[in-house]
């Protein structure tokens, strides 16, 4: 009966895009690194990649919505603004969700308060 009930109820789920812009030309991250991706429940969530690398984030709301696209047939996504005269025909790619926050990350400095949990 329990699991019933518990299946019933609607979870919420909300997307984050992950902005690594201004730590990719600061920082080496090689293809496939493992990672750790903490704290997301925070103001400043922690993204490890690998044994060295430590990323501070900051929540962004975005301005309208932030699409993600897909290309068929294809595990690639794509992120593309509306309106972009170059864009794919509709029987290429599809929809894959939609953002509305978007996690920056900068390099840490040592400077920021640490999560303790």
């Amino acid at each position: 009966m329990n699991g019933n009930v518990e299946s019933l109820v609607e979870k919420d789920e909300e997307y984050v895009l992950l902005d690594l812009d201004s730590v990719c030309f600061q920082a080496d991250i090689p293809p496939n690194a493992p990672y750790v991706l903490s704290g997301l429940d925070t103001m400043n969530p922690i993204l490890t990649i690998g044994k060295t690398l430590r990323l501070v984030g900051e929540y962004q709301e975005t301005v309208g919505t932030c699409y993600v696209f897909s290309e068929i047939g294809s595990s690639r996504v794509i992120q593309q603004p509306m309106g972009d005269s170059n864009q794919a025909s509709s029987d290429q790619i599809r929809s894959v969700l939609t953002v509305h926050k978007i996690l920056k990350f900068r390099l840490d400095t040592g400077d920021s308060p640490r999560d303790s949990s």
